[in-house]
């Protein structure tokens, strides 16, 4: 980068100049860089276990119960907290959840906050956090001005792909990611730009990269799989899911080990004596709560 601008005598000013203006972008909480993953340091045995996207949908939790879905739970020992938000995954900054959002945060008045995903680098003098990050970025919103850590509670990339290898060949491993970069959405592109996409994912991670070179073989996966149903490039996903066969069972699989990794997130800090925020799609919470509750006392 620095190579293309130290062009004549004047190149190192413009590069100091340049480094100041970050600086003091970042001082003036204008940059806010993506958090970093939460990494609890003991791997504990969850009991009960989390509750699966098979059970959850198939029991009909998913159409009953509230959204936003919020509960806390407490440790009795540490008075340590946590509050489990629920959220409707929105990027619009008038949905009714964000009001409700900022209530509970002002009465739990936490001292840690975790965020589903990695967010999004953010300029916020050009850039709505809530346009750019749904919940999660609110969620930094209000994390950034109580001035309290935040990290996202994602295992990441590299985990969750080597915890998928572990199960399943890396063909369609790299088939299931290739497709889950735009999940339900691959109907708002054209062909060629389906292509270009799918292209990029399938060499993404060296974990995987090889395992399947081209648009056609992931053609041929996917018929191989699903002869009865559409094309990849138009298919709808059942709702809060997978066609049922290989992608669902992966797809299970990186649910599961995210979730894991939350809820110890979770268990760790609340024994420590903090008081933990945390925003996510509201999917996980109702599956976590039992977990939580029983774990956390």
């Amino acid at each position: 980068m620095w190579e293309k601008i130290n062009v004549g005598p004047k190149g190192g000013i413009v590069r100091i100049i340049l480094i100041v203006i970050a600086l003091f972008m970042f001082q003036c909480n204008v940059i806010w860089l993506p958090p970093e993953n939460y990494q609890p340091k003991k791997q504990i045995t969850l009991e009960p276990p989390v509750m699966t996207l098979n059970e959850y949908t198939v029991s009909g939790l998913i159409d009953t119960h509230a959204r936003p879905y919020v509960f806390t739970v407490e440790n009795k020992s540490t008075k340590g907290a946590v509050l489990v938000f629920g959220a409707e995954h929105s990027f619009d900054p008038d949905h009714k959840q964000f009001p409700v959002m900022k209530e509970n945060w002002d009465q739990f008045n936490p001292t840690v906050a975790l965020v589903e995903g990695s967010l999004d680098l953010i300029l916020t003098w050009f850039f709505d956090p809530i346009k750019a990050s749904g919940e999660g970025g609110y969620t930094q919103t209000m994390a950034r001005s109580k001035g309290i850590e935040l990290y996202s509670w994602e295992v990441g990339r590299d985990a969750e792909v080597d915890h998928v290898l572990k199960h399943y060949d890396p063909k369609h491993v790299a088939f299931f990611y290739a497709i889950r970069s735009h999940h339900n959405k691959w109907g708002q592109f054209s062909k060629t730009d389906q292509d270009r996409i799918i292209e990029n994912e399938m060499s993404r991670s060296a974990k995987y990269r090889g395992a399947i070179t081209s648009v056609t073989q992931v053609d041929s996966l996917w018929q191989a799989a699903y002869p009865a149903e559409a094309s990849w490039r138009s298919y709808k996903h059942p709702r809060n899911g997978w066609p049922k066969g290989i992608l669902e069972e992966i797809a299970e699989a990186t649910n599961s080990v995210r979730d894991e990794n939350m809820c110890r997130s979770i268990i760790e800090l609340v024994g420590k004596g903090e008081r933990v925020f945390i925003s996510m799609g509201s999917s996980h919470a109702p599956r976590i709560e039992r977990t939580l509750k029983e774990m956390i006392q």
